[in-house]
């Protein structure tokens, strides 16, 4: 992929859309009561990003507003406390900005760097400010006005005017209250490019671009706008040498035949302290022979967990003490690279767990802040108070910090990730610090073929932008998968190709292995993603578990079902079958919650105290290597090898509600899934004991699944079928009842 914003600038990156309501602030806390979405303006980093790099002064970068609509007061201003409680210290050095628009319009702001002068142009919407506010930084969900529009940029040369002809394809949200003839559509180059805004030319929801106001490949970015609320913005890149276009803001192709598999890194071998990169190697043959295309690790990286006997949530790595090595308890860097080497040769990709809202505690960096620590704790998971800092050090300003102490530290307090002390919250005001994790970025990209960004939504959106470019750039088809919760369509405007959706699906297909929800809410779940704003192009995940969360079969053990391992096979079936990218998690295969073996809990001889897999002892356990129910195993195995055969599964076939009977509602999940010539009709069945449905008479009654006919009875307007945990079925015809 070309880079639109220069390698060796300091542009600022792709030009934003907001409405009146939204801002630009990154707050000093990340969390229930402060939010879950962060940004600012950022210069890039010029250039290949340096490991420690010098700072670059509060000099360095100088923000102003060049211009602004009439009547606007805005202004541009560093870290503003949105919220009443603590302020964000100041250090003095921020190389960033924040923005909060007033008026309606273009503004024009201006950034003066140590190589220039650049511009970057923010179009700001008028509308529902009530619906923006709710939306937070980026925009998430339905509100009273519907959900916001949605477009897909394409385009095409047209030799005749010698012009590009850029279309948006414009739509309603499902729910939205405004109607088609509101639905508008702005259009910005990117401000590096030589190509001018009045270059465009509009006509309605179509722009046109003349070539020979293209110096080269020049991106050109649109968003909705429905007269209450804007959309995600789209990228298209014209090519006038090669009388081209093409869509960098797309997912890569591969990843609509793809299965992902977590895996808890160091609960992989079976038993504590045995994982290592070579064993890991050794089980390679496992994953394909299980189908999977996509292997992510929990973090590789030296951190303060894996140290620490029984640490609390296990050794789980999130505390990182070097981005730019591997955890010696797992072997040394050319022991990962071989891991790589060999999934690769078997057609897997890898998935490196980046983190770069906070590090660990232990880290040289942060530790070089401290100037004077108290006595040690007595608990062996505590760290000292912090009674000094050292201000002179070059890394004070590479971590967040509010205005006063906190229960342990003196002033300034660095903040930590939800509170948690082992990790400190980083700075991304600090372009010498954003610097450092773009290094670390580009090093391990050279390595693997994807990200899963933790904590995604704790990190400015300036940031994976920048990310999104790089990556990219040295591989066109590079994966980022974002950990946002609650999910936020926002982070798919040039930024992230797969999504989490632990509040949709993840939660929905729990609360049906528990038995307190029907299984037809799963339709609601996927169906959400299009009210919520998530535009076609972009992906999201299909998971029934990860590592944060509880195991499913173990939530159907305490829940209100029978035999949970049937559960978790009717949910592994409906990850699969619904709209989205499946992704399995270590074990579940391998019935996990019943032959494995769980970890020892960090405070079992405390009752005041509890920490995440005490609630469910299976979350993070060792896999059972040598005891495994086969037809469990098989179930999976035959399940990911249907997902690769069929033509209408993964995230691209249509979702239909059809018309069907069923005495077990609370049981059974019906619907379809149309690809135009090929249609089906797929019974999912969460019941202990096999259900029946009927159908329309037209439906084929062979199981495209496991080639049985499941049909038990026929009359002049139904067929009945009898299914035992998953039927997928032919049909000429689909009649979408709706809800």
């Amino acid at each position: 992929m070309v880079r639109q914003t220069p390698t060796d600038s300091h542009h600022p990156g792709p030009p934003r859309f907001l409405q009146v309501g939204q801002r630009i602030v990154d707050p000093v806390f990340v969390d229930v009561e402060h939010g879950f979405d962060r940004d600012n303006l950022a210069p890039t980093v010029a250039g290949t990003p340096e490991r420690d790099p010098d700072e670059y002064g509060a000099a360095a970068f100088t923000w102003s507003l060049a211009s602004r609509p009439a009547g606007s007061s805005a202004t541009l201003r560093y870290a503003p406390t949105p919220y009443d409680d603590r302020d964000r210290y100041d250090h003095g050095l921020h190389n960033t900005a924040e923005f909060e628009p007033d008026r309606p319009g273009t503004y024009v702001l201006e950034l003066a760097a140590p190589d220039d002068t650049h511009e970057l142009t923010i179009r700001v919407f008028d509308g529902d400010e009530d619906a923006a506010a709710a939306d937070g930084v980026g925009g998430a969900g339905a509100t009273d006005s519907g959900g916001p529009p949605r477009i897909e940029l394409g385009g095409r040369y047209d030799a005749a005017a010698d012009e590009f002809v850029v279309e948006s394809n414009p739509e309603l949200a499902p729910d939205s209250h405004a109607v088609e003839s509101e639905l508008d559509v702005a259009f910005l180059p990117h401000d590096a490019a030589s190509l001018e805004a009045t270059d465009i030319r509009v006509e309605g929801t179509t722009a046109r671009v003349p070539a020979a106001a293209l110096d080269g490949p020049t991106s050109v970015y649109a968003a909705p706008f429905d007269g209450r609320r804007v959309g995600v913005a789209d990228q298209i890149l014209l090519d006038p040498d090669g009388e081209s276009v093409s869509l960098p803001n797309r997912p890569p192709d591969w990843l609509d035949d793809a299965v992902v598999y977590e895996i808890f890194t160091r609960s992989f071998a079976g038993e504590p302290g045995e994982t290592t990169f070579e064993t890991l190697t050794e089980r390679v043959g496992y994953l394909d022979g299980l189908g999977v295309d996509v292997v992510w690790l929990t973090p590789v990286v030296p951190a303060w967990s894996p140290t620490v006997e029984s640490a609390p949530g296990g050794p789980h790595g999130y505390s990182a003490t070097d981005y730019f090595d591997v955890a010696p308890d797992l072997g040394t860097l050319a022991d990962f690279d071989r891991f790589v080497e060999s999934c690769h040769d078997r057609g897997i990709r890898v998935c490196f767990d980046l983190v770069a809202n906070h590090c660990g505690w232990t880290h040289p960096f942060y530790q070089d802040t401290i100037a004077e620590l108290g006595p040690e704790p007595d608990d062996p998971y505590a760290f000292p108070d912090v009674e000094a800092w050292d201000e002179s050090s070059t890394y004070f300003d590479w971590f967040d910090r509010q205005l006063g102490p906190s229960r342990h530290d003196a002033a300034p307090a660095g903040t930590g990730f939800f509170g948690v002390r082992l990790q400190p919250n980083l700075n991304h005001g600090n372009v010498a610090l954003r610097e450092h994790l773009l290094a670390a970025v580009e090093f391990w990209a050279e390595r693997v073929d994807a990200f899963r960004c933790d904590i995604a939504w704790g990190v400015p959106h300036s940031f994976w932008k920048e990310v999104r470019e790089r990556v990219r750039a040295m591989d066109a088809d590079f994966l980022l998968l974002e950990e946002a919760i609650p999910r936020t369509p926002a982070f798919a405007a040039s930024e992230f190709d797969l999504h989490f959706d632990t509040t949709g699906f993840t939660d929905t297909v729990h609360a049906v292995a528990r038995g307190e929800r029907p299984p037809a809410d799963l339709l609601d779940a996927i169906e959400a993603r299009e009210r919520d704003g998530f535009p076609r192009y972009t992906r999201l995940l299909n998971a029934t578990e990860n590592h944060d969360e509880a195991r499913l079969a173990h939530e159907a053990a305490v829940g209100h079902r029978d035999e949970p391992a049937a559960v978790a096979r009717a949910a592994a079936a409906a990850a699969c079958t619904l709209p989205g990218v499946p992704m399995l998690y270590y074990g579940q295969e391998r019935l996990i919650t019943r032959h494995g073996e769980r970890r020892e809990l960090p405070y079992a001889d405390d009752p005041e105290r509890a920490d995440d897999i005490e609630r469910d002892p299976y979350k993070r356990a060792f896999v059972n290597w040598e005891t495994c129910p086969e037809s469990h195993l098989e179930f999976y195995r035959d399940l990911v090898a249907f997902y690769h055969e069929s033509p209408v599964l993964g995230p691209t076939a249509g979702l239909v509600r059809p018309a069907y009977r069923t005495e077990a509602p609370e049981d059974v999940l019906v619907f379809g899934r149309d690809a135009g010539a090929e249609k089906r009709i797929v019974v999912v069945n969460f019941a202990a004991d096999p259900r029946t449905v009927d159908l329309r008479p037209v439906v084929d009654t062979t199981d495209r699944f496991t080639g049985t006919d499941v049909a038990v009875a026929r009359s002049d307007d139904a067929v009945t079928v009898e299914v035992e945990r998953l039927a997928v079925l032919s049909t000429p015809t689909l009649f979408d009842r709706g809800r």
